[in-house]
Formats: structure tokens, sequence, C-alpha cells
């Protein structure tokens, strides 16, 4: 047996002589472990969905542009400039990365829609429906109708804006918006259906058409578009694809920006940062109070043993052995809570992980960095958290020994012996 086998095996014995101390000990400690493990799965879990809730409704993960599109929004900036870019080969290459998800193609401008009753300025949005329900979920949002069809000339309204125009579905409304060319496109379309975002200035002003409809009526051509948005299976790899990306599409041409969602929602980026500062939070402080105990319990065996280290100074163990030997059994002591902790969060955090709690009901949704966030306990899978969580107690058991270690080599030897 190794050296350091021996003094873990001499730990295991000691802590054997009060193992109703050892147990409370480990216990609490195999609790705090628990806590630490699950707290921060939750922590984690609520950072990814902010990150989602503000990336998936609308804007993507990754979106491809023209450099110049940002932040004047000119009509004409589409992506590939003035030259342009093939909008099928574009996609062709975008979607072959087994990282991306969905990749959809969209076209924006700014125009008046009229009905019947009375007008107002809107935010006109050209997009392909089956591709954007594969990067967004805006249109999970349809209260009533259906998105546009394809050549049917229809429109999706914002629920607000529906309302203030005093219009419906089957309705006609027209539109007119400043065209590329310089003329002032005007077209007649049909209300196929209403949409709610949940964020109130998308809702008030959202004016949605099939892509093919907005190109035709802002006079551009069927390749031209401002963006592509993108959705990875993984929200943290979007630097890494958009780095992979803009390298694939370089042989396109230029004027063709490849951003992911950390460069263009920095808040996010901020958020996510706040959220890994808290678990760090939480971590220290239960691994403090780990400490005392742990302290505490060897305090309390070292006095108890005064005499027992008397003896083996007496017999000329060296400092550095008896260090060990109180040393092996906070080891060990770690080790125990460690594994009654990982039986105790393993339930909880698997339940968490397949089954989240919904607590929408109770606290409604909220909006959040133009995201609309709903309240889920819900454990992001991880081995990080809890592996750091392994070692951090172990290594709080060992250093909060070293005290009890230096006060069981500094016992005297003659007076211990002689029970002073």
């Amino acid at each position: 047996m190794t050296d350091r086998g021996f003094w873990l095996r001499v730990g295991w014995r000691n802590l054997g002589r009060h193992r109703r101390r050892s147990i409370i000990t480990a216990m609490a400690l195999a609790w705090g472990f628990a806590a630490v493990v699950l707290f921060n799965g939750i922590l984690e879990g609520m950072g990814s969905d902010f990150v989602r809730s503000g990336t998936d409704l609308m804007v993507g993960q990754i979106r491809i542009q023209n450099p110049d599109y940002e932040p004047e929004r000119e009509l004409w900036d589409v992506v590939g400039g003035d030259v342009g870019v093939p909008l099928a080969e574009l996609l062709d290459r975008v979607r072959s990365d087994a990282a991306v998800v969905g990749a959809a193609p969209r076209l924006y401008g700014a125009g008046i829609i009229a009905s019947d009753s009375t007008s107002r300025g809107g935010l006109l949005m050209g997009i392909r429906p089956e591709e954007e329900r594969r990067v967004t979920y805006f249109l999970d949002g349809i209260v009533e109708g259906a998105a546009p069809e394809a050549g049917a000339h229809q429109v999706l309204l914002g629920q607000e804006l529906a309302r203030q125009l005093r219009t419906g579905i089957g309705e006609e409304v027209v539109l007119g918006a400043p065209a590329a060319d310089g003329s002032m496109g005007n077209e007649l379309f049909t209300v196929s259906g209403i949409v709610r975002t949940g964020i109130p200035e998308v809702d008030a002003a959202q004016v949605i058409l099939q892509l093919d409809d907005l190109q035709f009526l802002v006079a551009l051509g069927p390749d031209d578009v401002h963006e592509v948005a993108m959705a990875v299976r993984n929200p943290w790899d979007a630097p890494e694809v958009a780095e992979r990306l803009s390298v694939g599409l370089s042989g396109l041409g230029t004027n063709i920006e490849v951003e992911p969602w950390t460069r263009f929602r920095p808040e996010l980026v901020e958020f996510a940062n706040l959220i890994g500062g808290m678990n760090w939070v939480i971590l220290l402080v239960i691994f403090l109070m780990a400490a005392f105990g742990v302290a505490n319990t060897m305090l309390m065996g070292t006095f108890e043993r005064r005499r027992e280290f008397a003896v083996v100074k007496a017999l000329g163990m060296k400092p550095h052995r008896i260090m060990a030997m109180v040393g092996g059994e906070a080891v060990v002591l770690g080790l125990l809570a460690v594994a009654a902790g990982a039986v105790i969060a393993l339930p909880l955090v698997l339940w968490l992980v397949h089954f989240p709690l919904d607590l929408t009901p109770l606290a409604g949704e909220q909006m959040f960095l133009d995201g609309l966030f709903r309240f889920v306990l819900r454990v992001e899978h991880s081995w990080g958290n809890p592996i750091r969580a392994a070692v951090g107690l172990i290594l709080t058991a060992t250093l909060a020994a070293i005290y009890p270690a230096l006060r069981a080599i500094q016992v005297p030897a003659a007076e211990a012996l002689a029970g002073r």
C-alpha cells in the first residue's frame, strides 16, 4: 500500500471512533454539496433560458448582414452590396454546417399601412415562414389566422397594430413603402393573421409579408436580403460557428459580415457573466460554511486525542506525518460528503432536467432584454459544475484541516502524557 493510501486508511479508522459526529459533519457537507450542484444547475438553466429568450424569439443566434446595414438600415444595403450574392448558394453553404439548425433570409422596410378606417406607420418584414420557424418562434404567437402564404398577397399584423387599424382576418389593407429605385411601392394585401410577440413596440408596428412580396414592393431582386438569421444547436458555440462560416462564405463576394449573438446582443453576455458570478458566490459561501464545520470537527478530534499525538511524537513520528494523519481524516470526510451529496443531488437534478417546474402560471410571462421570459425551474445539464463543486469541497475540507493539524504537532508530549 502506498503512503497516501495508508493515511487515507488511517483517516477512515479515526473517523470511525466518533461515528455520530463524523456522520453529522459529513451530512452537513453533503447537503452543502447538493445545494451547490442544484442551485448552480438552476442558475445555468436560467442563464441559458435568458439567452435563448433573447435570441430565439426574433433575432436568431447568428446573423449575416452587409457590414454597412447597421445602424442606418438603408434599404439598398443588402447582403453582398451592389454586386449581390447568390442567395440559394449562400443558404446551402450555411446549412451544410453541422452546428446550424436553420437559416432564414429576411428583408426589412418601413412604410404606411392603411385600412378602410385609418392608417399607421409600419415596420415591414419579409420572410419565408417555414424557414423562419426553424430559427425563431415568434410565429408561434399567432393568435388568429395563419402566416402569409406564398403567392397569396397576404400580411400578418401585430396584435396592437391590427387593433389600431380596426381590421381583422380576411380584410384588405394597402401598403405603401419607399422603393430602392426611388419610386413609391403600393400594393393591396389581405390580412391572413394576427400575431402577438409580447414585445409592445413590435406588436404595435410589425407587418410580416412573404419575402418575394416585399422584394417586389420595394423594387429589389429575388436574391436581395438584408439579413440571414440562423439558429445553432448550442448558443454558446455561436462565436466559433460564426467564425467558421465567415471563412466559408468569403468566396461568395464582399460586403458579407457574419456576427454571433455575443456581438450584437452584448447585454445578454453581461447577464450571462452575472449568472457565472452568482455561481461562484454560492460556491464560496457554502464552502466557507463547510470549512468551519470541518475545522470544528478536526479541532475536537485533535483535543480528544492529545495523548495519542503525544505518544506518536515520543516514539519519533515526524511532524509532517502527524499532519498527514489529520489531513487524511479531512480528505476521507470530504470524499464521504461528495458521495452522499451526489446521492442527494442526482435525483433532484435529473428531475429538473427532464421535468422542469413551470412557474409561469403563477408568475406570468415577463419581458427581459427584448425576450419573452417564462419562469421555469430547469437544470442545465453540465458535468463542469458538479466536478468543480466536488474538487472544491475536498480542497476546502483539506485546507480546513491545516489549523487542527498544526495544533496536533504542537501538543507537548510530556504534559499530554502526564494528563496536563
